[in-house]
C-alpha cells in the first residue's frame, strides 16, 4: 500500500471530495473522503493487485 498512498497524495486533487454523516444517538459524525475508481488505480500504480475480500 505505500505505493498507492504515495500515488494518491500526488493525485488526490483530481478526485472530488465527498462527505457523509452517520447518526450516533441524538447526534452524528461526519466522514470526509475522496472516491477513487479502482480502474484508475490499477492503470496508474505499477504492480498494484486487487484482491476480493
Amino acid at each position: 500500500m505505500p505505493k498507492t498512498r504515495e500515488w494518491f497524495l500526488i493525485t488526490m486533487r483530481r478526485f472530488r471530495e465527498r462527505a457523509t454523516t452517520t447518526p450516533v444517538g441524538s447526534s452524528h459524525y461526519t466522514t470526509v473522503g475522496r472516491l477513487v475508481p479502482i480502474t484508475t488505480v490499477k492503470l496508474e500504480v505499477p504492480g498494484i493487485k486487487m484482491e476480493q475480500l
